[in-house]
């Protein structure tokens, strides 16, 4: 009657056995099954980083040696998920060597989109490239790579690219484009030179949409005959601006600075001969006969038509003299 009870107590190990044996097997399989993949993946990713590198290594001695087209045709063969940033850098700046920045503008957009971190080294390679451009006197290209670069950053002083963009919008006649860039480019351009012709433009726009006093505040301080001509020919124009609303003490201001520098030549006669008429307006007409005198003496050969005019000032004044006499 025992036999059966042993015989049950005997065979139940094995069952448990054979159970445990079974799932060890089947959790083997399922970590096979995930390991496998895996590590085949592993291999492939370490294979193509060593390929990515071992190309951005042969492409940077192709850059160092000016083999430019052979950078692109190195780097053009990793696909651009796999291309680091600098690489994206190195392959931008190897296109705009060749004067194709549309490709070079396409992937430094790209790079900014996909390394945001980079984005003060793809603002200073843009302005390299800028610089490139004008110095082979590809304006044209140097305004597209400024203009890109103040898309991303907006607030990025971009030097004299401030005169390159303004005098663009100048020569097509956009004056409020080009009166921004000159704006912003007076406050930052270190050039002397390039600074120079920035506020001469700008001084142009300003006289044109009226703005006298903001043209004349600028050229303060400045040495270049353009800018001092440009100054005197608008503190005559304003000194009669003055006069005109009787805004006397204002438009004399203008006038002995006229006389000051003795600019433009061509302005001295007129500036005495509005002087005298400022202070004949106030009633000073000892200073008044002072200034047309001084017109009459500038009239060397006797057919100057507003040292005509100041003769008969005088005569007019000297009688009105001689009548309180």
């Amino acid at each position: 009657m025992r036999l059966p009870f042993l015989f049950k107590h005997r065979a139940s190990p094995d069952k448990t056995y054979n159970k445990n044996c079974g799932e060890n097997i089947e959790e083997m399989k399922r970590i096979l099954n995930h390991t496998v993949p895996t590590l085949v993946i592993f291999l492939l990713f370490a294979s193509c980083n060593r390929d990515v590198k071992k190309k951005g290594k042969e492409a940077k001695e192709h850059f160092k040696n000016a083999e430019y087209s052979k950078v692109i045709e190195v780097l053009e063969t990793i696909k651009p998920s796999r291309r680091t940033a600098s690489l994206d850098l190195l392959l931008g700046r190897s296109y705009s060597v060749l004067f194709e920045f549309e490709k070079t503008d396409h992937i430094f957009r790209n790079t900014y989109r996909k390394h945001p971190s980079f984005k003060d080294s793809i603002l200073v390679t843009y302005m390299e490239i800028a610089d490139r451009f004008e110095r082979r006197k590809r304006v044209d290209l140097a305004v597209k790579a400024y203009s890109s670069l103040y898309e991303i950053e907006s607030e990025y002083n971009i030097d004299k690219g401030f005169y390159t963009l303004g005098h663009f919008y100048y020569a097509r006649n956009d004056l409020a484009q080009a009166k921004g860039f000159f704006e912003r480019g007076i406050n930052s351009i270190s050039d002397s030179r390039v600074l120079t012709k920035t506020k001469i433009e700008l001084m142009d726009i300003y006289e044109s949409l009226g703005m006298l006093k903001a043209a004349i505040e600028i050229s303060d301080n400045e040495s270049s005959t353009e800018i001092i001509y440009r100054r005197g020919r608008m503190s005559y124009e304003l000194a009669k601006e003055f006069f005109s609303e009787r805004e006397f003490d204002s438009a004399l201001v203008y006038c002995e600075f006229i006389l000051e520098i003795n600019i433009p030549k061509t302005l001295i006669d007129d500036t005495y001969y509005l002087q005298g008429e400022i202070y004949c307006a106030r009633g000073s007409y000892n200073d008044a006969l002072k200034c047309y005198r001084e017109v009459v003496k500038m009239d060397r050969f006797g057919n100057n038509e507003i040292a005509s005019m100041a003769r008969r000032k005088i005569e007019v004044l000297t009688q009105l003299k001689e009548g309180d006499l």
